[in-house]
């Protein structure tokens, strides 16, 4: 069905700024050169922090405990939204893979 005012697609751009990624002590790190970024706790999957104009956009708890020994209180998790399988991911440290396109 086409529309009128159909929002163009994205295409990836090697122009535009590029993210800095390094893994540190079970997390991944990632920013832009506009300050905006990402931390992704490796136990759990877990993004607790996302930054962007230097604002945080991501509530975890004081009373979190992000040593792997529990689940995260706080944060989004990345995988398994489902509650019962979600429990369980995130009881576990995740790694990084490399993705393949199809």
């Amino acid at each position: 069905m086409d529309r009128p005012n159909k929002p163009s697609a994205i295409s990836p751009s090697a122009s535009g700024p590029q993210p800095s990624v390094h893994v540190e002590q079970g997390r991944v790190y990632a920013s832009l050169p506009t300050g905006d970024s990402v931390e992704i706790l490796l136990y759990g999957a877990t993004v607790v922090s996302w930054k962007n104009n230097g604002k945080e956009n991501i509530f975890v708890s004081d009373a979190a405990v992000m040593d792997g020994s529990k689940p995260v209180r706080g944060g989004v998790p990345i995988v398994f939204p489902v509650r019962q399988t979600r429990a369980m991911a995130m009881l576990y440290a995740w790694s990084i893979g490399i993705a393949q396109q199809y």
